[in-house]
């Protein structure tokens, strides 16, 4: 079969022919439909990111997914040929004891392996094979949204965990929940949309910040939510005294993250899941004023990556939920469809428009 294989840590790109894999008795073969492109299959391919599987020089790319099960295995019982999937990509380390209880996420020894990225296989091959427990069946109706399902899951992950840092502060006896809480979403790729949408979903009062101007696919999205869209483009300053609950940073900047803390109202909690592209790059940082804010006001900082099969399986809940509510929202955040012939010319190239581009590859 054919693969987009890379070899870290050189950079660059090939559509190359690679085994078929066979699955075992207690594995299905999946026939990859469509696979996302992201920010960290970029990084990769530029040779800064990524190792291939051991004893091997070459990785097959590709990490968010979409298939079909073509072949099961005598012992599988769960899935059919013809259901519809998605993989996780994260496998546990199988030493700590948060990947011995399926919470790889969290592991501990940083032996995990994580399919695409890290020391094993993607999915951007015509074929792959797994275990059931690391598959998602997806119902139709999402069929043209299931390949978000992955970055849906990390935005799920993260919208928890900052829940929980905000319920800490608890409800008063005697009061009611008084106003929703406020979100600010920076960044208006996927992650930042996704997060958007579950943060709405979840009662959130919702403002998006991005510096791409006021007529954008995303402002349009956001509004047909009930979101509020902000240009960012003059600085942080366009939302005045207003301040927030939950800032989610989607947008990958180290000396941003430090000037968004300014907008956390008391008790709030600045949400991190953007890797930075400045590492190394100096900048001047008001350490002990932050730290005092910080500690005066209860604010919490916190990083958030990957997610188990428990945020999928959110995710696909999510998936409907915002088809009743906002109709075909989750669809519209795919900008293009590309054929996966064209990934290498995509992934080199200018950074496509739009909000998310998918590579379709069979069916």
């Amino acid at each position: 079969m054919h693969a987009w294989v890379v070899n870290p840590p050189v950079s660059g790109v090939h559509l190359e022919k690679v085994p078929d894999p066979a699955p075992g008795p207690d594995e299905v073969k999946v026939r990859v439909l469509e696979c996302g492109l992201c920010g960290t299959d970029r990084e990769i391919v530029a040779g800064r990111y990524g190792s291939p599987p051991p004893g091997r020089k070459g990785l097959v790319l590709g990490h968010e997914n979409f298939g079909e099960v073509v072949e099961v295995g005598r012992s599988v019982q769960d899935l059919r040929v013809g259901d519809e999937v998605v993989a996780t990509v994260r496998r546990g380390c199988g030493i700590c004891r948060f990947c011995r209880t399926q919470r790889s996420d969290f592991c501990e020894t940083g032996l995990f392996t994580e399919r695409g990225i890290k020391g094993r296989d993607g999915y951007l091959a015509e074929f792959y094979v797994d275990r059931p427990e690391y598959l998602v069946r997806v119902p139709r109706p999402h069929r043209l949204s299931a390949v978000l399902l992955e970055p849906l899951s990390v935005a799920e992950k993260a919208v928890q965990q900052a829940k929980r840092i905000l319920d800490r502060s608890e409800l008063t006896p005697g009061c009611d929940a008084g106003r929703p809480r406020k979100a600010l979403v920076v960044g208006t790729g996927a992650m930042g949309m996704l997060s958007a949408l579950v943060l709405a979903a979840e009662g959130f009062e919702v403002t998006a910040m991005d510096p791409r101007g006021e007529k954008t696919s995303a402002s349009t999205v956001l509004s047909g939510i009930g979101a509020k869209y902000r240009d960012g483009s003059p600085g942080l300053s366009v939302l005045g005294s207003e301040r927030f609950d939950l800032v989610l940073e989607a947008a990958g900047s180290a000396a941003l993250d430090f000037e968004l803390t300014t907008l956390l109202a008391p008790n709030g909690c600045l949400l991190l899941l953007g890797l930075p592209g400045d590492i190394g790059k100096p900048f001047p940082l008001a350490g002990g004023e932050i730290v005092q804010r910080l500690v005066l006001q209860n604010q919490a900082i916190v990083g958030s990556v990957n997610a188990n099969r428990r945020y999928f399986e959110l995710g696909l809940r999510h998936l409907t939920a915002f088809r009743r509510r906002w109709g075909t929202v989750a669809e519209q955040l795919v900008s293009q469809r590309l054929p996966w012939t064209d990934f290498e010319s995509v992934v080199t190239g200018r950074r496509p428009s739009g909000i998310k581009c998918v590579l379709t590859i069979g069916g």
